[in-house]
């Protein structure tokens, strides 16, 4: 069995029993969670006791000693003494020591803490403490927010837009390339054709067919312009979706 030594703590004044090995360290009290250095009894001074004053008896008459003998006697008796206490029910929980408290050795290392809230850094070499923001290379706080998980519906509705005008300019490109293939054909006999074939035998037009092209073609870069470049932001650059601070 393992030797124990019954040490108060200096705060709560509860007796601990600790091991001779936590002599002069830092432990924690179960009672009352506090930190204390413990020393070894051994090593402590007794403290000088105050010298009692004996003050001389007056003499007693005759009769008064006479009279005080029978009581003497009877006060020199001893008094019955009280029965002794149960003995305590040994718990299934404790070891051999079932009176042993068990105390929390602290070590002492010297780990990297944040300046502002003396947080354990973690990694060592982190710019920013997760528990507060404060940077530590502008040496400033920065406001921290607890914030809820994205969830699949946030990441639809977030992305759904972005994909949407990818599909949307990807079929007005085709339509333009459709339309600058066949405007000529769709001119011929309408009222914009002449009815009269060019020096090359091609049929001629009031209105050539490049104002068409150019005019659907401008139509539709307007169009396709503002959702490439909202598509890029929303899938590239701000691809995550908003988050929502806890309540």
């Amino acid at each position: 069995m393992a030797t124990v030594v019954d040490v108060p703590c200096p705060h709560c004044e509860q007796n601990l029993k600790v091991p001779p090995t936590v002599f002069g360290k830092k432990v924690r009290c179960k009672h009352c969670e506090l930190q204390f250095v413990v020393e070894d009894p051994a090593t402590k001074a007794p403290k000088p006791s105050k010298p009692t004053k004996i003050a001389k008896a007056a003499p007693k008459p005759a009769a008064t000693k006479a009279a005080a003998k029978p009581a003497t006697k009877e006060a020199a008796k001893p008094a019955a003494s009280p029965p002794p206490p149960p003995p305590k029910e040994k718990s299934p929980f404790l070891d051999d020591d079932e009176d042993k408290v068990k105390v929390e050795l602290i070590e002492e290392e010297d780990v990297p803490r944040c300046p502002h809230c003396a947080f354990e850094l973690d990694p060592p070499d982190a710019k920013v403490c997760l528990n507060c923001g404060f940077n530590n290379l502008t040496r400033e706080r920065v406001e921290t927010k607890r914030v809820e998980a994205a969830t699949s519906e946030d990441w639809f509705m977030h992305l759904f837009p972005a994909i949407f005008a990818v599909i949307l300019s990807l079929v007005l490109i085709g339509l333009n390339i459709w339309f600058i293939a066949n405007v000529r054909e769709w001119m011929i006999g309408s009222i914009v054709d002449k009815d009269e074939p060019g020096g090359d035998g091609k049929p001629t037009f009031y209105v050539h067919p490049a104002a068409f092209m150019t005019t659907i073609l401008v139509i539709s870069l307007r169009i396709i312009v503002p959702c490439l470049r909202f598509a890029f932001r929303r899938l590239v650059w701000n691809y995550r979706p908003e988050e929502r601070v806890k309540k």
